[in-house]
């Protein structure tokens, strides 16, 4: 969820804008809020002024629902039975983006700040598994480090829940992307395994 949308003053109207990552939406819904876990009916899809039947993935679109619920910016609304998980630990696939090469014997003391849809959370590398041969895929040894466009499998231990998928049921959320903490560059980015 991007944001809430209201009325001026004297309005009563009170929307839920974001994009569709996945499957398609219509009225008559049935939509699950996470975190909160409470569920409601999509009363109306709204895209540019207009009243839509139904919403597909890509669409940006504001929804209203049958009751006002506390939903906040990084909230997810999703399918009740195709829900993503909830977890604080994530095992990936990395690419380490950054000039400056990570050193896996320091990677557990890395802080960073894992952005994850519009939610952002401090996170730490915990280990680091095979690096993957860019050119062949096949698996290597663990290795010492990371350099600019490798490739390792990695898992990483955040300060807070995020509700997530496999990359390969849903990009937008099985993927993320690393903040070094002290720069704040994007020094990676990773694709959740199931």
């Amino acid at each position: 969820m991007q944001l809430v949308v209201r009325a001026g003053a004297g309005g009563d109207f009170r929307g839920y804008a974001g994009r569709l990552e996945s499957g398609m939406l219509f009225r008559g819904a049935e939509v699950l809020a996470l975190p909160s876990g409470r569920r409601s009916i999509v009363k109306n899809i709204i895209s540019l002024d207009n009243s839509l039947p139904v919403a597909v993935a890509g669409d940006s679109v504001t929804l209203v629902l049958s009751d006002d619920m506390d939903i906040s910016r990084g909230d997810l609304l999703a399918d009740p039975a195709l829900a993503p998980r909830s977890t604080k630990a994530i095992a990936a696939r990395v690419c380490w983006l950054s000039e400056v090469p990570l050193d896996a014997r320091a990677a557990h003391a890395s802080r960073f700040v894992l952005k994850h849809t519009t939610r952002s959370v401090k996170a730490r590398l915990v280990s680091l598994d095979p690096r993957v041969e860019i050119n062949t895929l096949q698996k290597e040894a663990t290795p010492a480090g990371l350099a600019m466009n490798d490739i390792a499998h990695g898992s990483l231990e955040l300060a807070q829940p995020l509700f997530v998928d496999p990359y390969r049921l849903n990009r937008a959320t099985g993927s993320f992307i690393l903040i070094d903490e002290a720069t704040h560059h994007t020094v990676a980015a990773g694709m959740i395994d199931g």
